[in-house]
């Protein structure tokens, strides 16, 4: 994971972040870190991202690295996009226009080449990292890319570099 956190610490690096899990806690619940009402009615209509508090080891790297580069693709099933994107610009300061979101993890690799085709064309695949905390994802992001993957847990690893 060397060669990954030196990626991510290049200037010229484009990373494409998850949310759930990764820029935000995923202790959604009063007791239970999901939120007890996931999957029903009624979680459309909770906005569990307002009080979410910022993860300062993704902040302090958010800020060192800019968010000229900086995208966010999440998986989304409950109408909830807007107030992500309003949480990630609040917290994190990433415009609305760098978070994408999917239905489902098969969405996660087409929309990272799209990005990346859109707004960086020619740029090398080694040049992107796909932070995620769903093995699942990251899997999907190796077998359909040729982009870099890495788990949210280098932050830690790294931590008293981004003081």
């Amino acid at each position: 994971m060397n060669r990954v956190w030196e990626l991510l610490n290049e200037a010229d690096t484009v990373v494409l972040f998850d949310v759930d899990g990764t820029l935000t806690s995923y202790n959604y619940g009063e007791y239970h870190a999901h939120h007890e009402l996931d999957f029903t009615p009624q979680f459309r209509d909770v906005n569990i991202y307002a009080d979410c508090k910022r993860l300062l080891p993704m902040y302090n790297y958010i800020q060192k690295h800019g968010t000229d580069r900086i995208f966010c693709i999440s998986k989304e099933p409950h109408g909830h996009e807007q107030w992500k994107s309003e949480m990630l610009g609040r917290l994190y300061g990433i415009p609305a226009d760098h978070c994408f979101y999917t239905l489902g993890y098969d969405g996660k690799p087409v929309i990272a080449q799209r990005i990346i085709d859109d707004r960086f064309p020619g740029l090398s695949p080694e040049k992107v990292v796909c932070i995620d905390d769903s093995d699942t994802a990251l899997e999907m992001y190796m077998k359909q890319t040729r982009f870099r993957t890495a788990h949210p847990m280098i932050f830690m690893e790294h931590i008293t570099e981004l003081v």
